[in-house]
């Protein structure tokens, strides 16, 4: 598993959204990517396709996951 996944793992389905937006992603599917999620919980799934997209770097989720960290305390 390649280390963007494993820290992407460690997020909640929200901060994954939270995440995905604060970087202007958005996650509009083919009709052939529903149909290969079709059976996937959706916190995979954002996993999955967040791995993929270039504008959300190691350090982006390094620093949202300090950030969110920091927030609990």
């Amino acid at each position: 598993m390649s280390i963007k996944k494993e820290l992407l793992t460690e997020l909640t389905l929200q901060q994954l959204k939270d995440l995905a937006e604060s970087k202007g992603v958005n996650f509009k599917l083919s009709d052939v990517q529903k149909n290969y999620y079709a059976r996937w919980n959706e916190k995979d799934m954002i996993v999955d396709l967040m791995v993929e997209k270039e504008r959300i770097t190691v350090k982006d989720i390094e620093s949202f996951l300090k950030s969110q960290k920091n927030l609990q305390f």
